[in-house]
């Protein structure tokens, strides 16, 4: 999946930041729940950025920092009757109403998505692992980050804004 991203278009290979051992271990102390494999590795790999890969969502350090605290608030506040077991880690939150965590003590355990309002407002099961997550979003995402370029010309701002032009 990173080889996949790492297309040029949706991250240049410099821009692909991996995590050094003292940072993922600050993302796995930042929840009680068990730090799954396959999570462990993408940390590794990327979880400090990925180019245009997930922007927009907060999965990558520091900003993962503090995210099971803010997705039980939201459920708090939602007055959602779902609550969390002792193996949910929440690894992923979109805009402060919707979040992602791993349920389950394997390599690779499947993902729950909570989205504010939906589903009476408890989390529903979306993907079979991790791995399918980031499967199913570069998928999803890699053309449009394709398209993008094909017919958006981007300006780098002195100020380090983009300006884009069709």
């Amino acid at each position: 999946m990173v080889e996949a991203i790492s297309d040029g278009t949706t991250a240049r290979p410099d821009q692909l930041r991996g995590l050094p051992a003292e940072a993922v271990l600050a993302v796995e102390r930042d929840q009680p729940a068990p730090m799954a494999a396959a999570y462990r590795a993408f940390l590794s790999l990327i979880g400090g950025g990925a180019g245009r890969f997930m922007q927009g969502t907060d999965v990558y350090h520091p900003r993962i920092l503090g995210l099971g605290t803010a997705a039980r608030e939201l459920l708090e506040e939602r007055k959602s009757p779902f609550r969390f077991e002792a193996t949910d880690r929440v690894f992923s939150m979109h805009q402060g109403y919707q979040f992602e965590f791993m349920r389950g003590t394997g390599p690779d355990p499947e993902v729950w998505w909570y989205s504010e309002g939906d589903h009476a407002d408890v989390p529903v099961p979306r993907h079979s692992s991790f791995t399918d997550r980031l499967r199913a979003t570069a998928e999803r995402e890699i053309p449009v980050w394709k398209h993008h370029a094909e017919t958006v010309r981007e300006e780098i701002n002195a100020d380090g804004s983009v300006t884009w032009h069709r």
